[in-house]
This record gives C-alpha cells, sequence and structure tokens, in this order.
C-alpha cells in the first residue's frame, strides 16, 4: 500500500467518525429519534462544527505524521502521474457529489426548511463530497490503476 493510499485511509476513515458524531444526533433529531442539546439550536451547531472540525484536522495531522514516521522514504517521495491521476478523478467525483447536494439542500427551503436545517444540509454536503472524493482515491488505489 503506497503512503498516498494510506493517507486517503486515515482521512476516510477519521472523517467517517467525525461525521457519524455529528450528523447522528443532527438527524437523529430532525427525524424525532434523538434530542440535540439546546432543541438544535444554532450556538450548539456552530460550536459542535467548529469542535469536530479542529478535531477531524488535529487527528487527520497525527495520523498522517505517524504514517510519515513509519514510512520516511515513501512521505518524501514526490507524487508521480498515478498519484496526480487519482487525486484528480477524486476531485471530479466529489464536485459533482458537491454541487448535487448543495442544489438538493436549496430545494429544501422550499419545502419547509428553515435556516439551521439548510446549514446542516449543506454541511452534509459537503462532507459527502468529501467522502466520496476520498472513497473514489482509495477504491482507484485498490483497483490498481
Amino acid at each position: 500500500m503506497s503512503f498516498r493510499e494510506k493517507l486517503a485511509w486515515t482521512q476516510l476513515l477519521v472523517l467517517l467518525a467525525f461525521g457519524a458524531a455529528y450528523f447522528g444526533p443532527v438527524f437523529g433529531s430532525y427525524l424525532g429519534w434523538a434530542a440535540v442539546p439546546g432543541g438544535g439550536q444554532f450556538m450548539w451547531m456552530v460550536a459542535c462544527i467548529i469542535g469536530l472540525i479542529v478535531g477531524q484536522v488535529v487527528l487527520a495531522v497525527a495520523l498522517a505524521i505517524v504514517t510519515a514516521i513509519r514510512t520516511p522514504a515513501e512521505a518524501r517521495s514526490p507524487k508521480d502521474e498515478r498519484d496526480r491521476q487519482v487525486g484528480l478523478l477524486g476531485t471530479r467525483t466529489g464536485f459533482y457529489v458537491l454541487v448535487t447536494g448543495i442544489i438538493c439542500a436549496m430545494l429544501s427551503l422550499h419545502h419547509g426548511a428553515d435556516k439551521v436545517m439548510l446549514v446542516n444540509f449543506i454541511f452534509f454536503a459537503l462532507l459527502l463530497a468529501e467522502l466520496s472524493r476520498l472513497g473514489t482515491q482509495v477504491f482507484m488505489y485498490r483497483r490498481g490503476w
């Protein structure tokens, strides 16, 4: 497994964990399955988003450092053509998911969503776009392309 594939795996798993930690309670409160502190109020949401983004970045950087320490020669090697192509394909896939998610979030306003729900839907679209980007990269590395 190459260094860039290991980075994609670690980022994917960290993003899945932090996304589930945020959107589990949020969407559970929308469906009536769970209670969000403050009834899903805006400041609770902002505090959670900031905390999760900072936590995700810190954990992803820490895991990247550990991966680089374990394989220093691979970490210093430049990206080759395959890595660039896999990155571009993942970015293209993520872009289409992001555009579709943002359009769906905007359409939710016509179905009674308030501004807090709109922000959560947009944030969810960003999460899905990044997960699809990383998932495409992992798939392409695993496929052997």
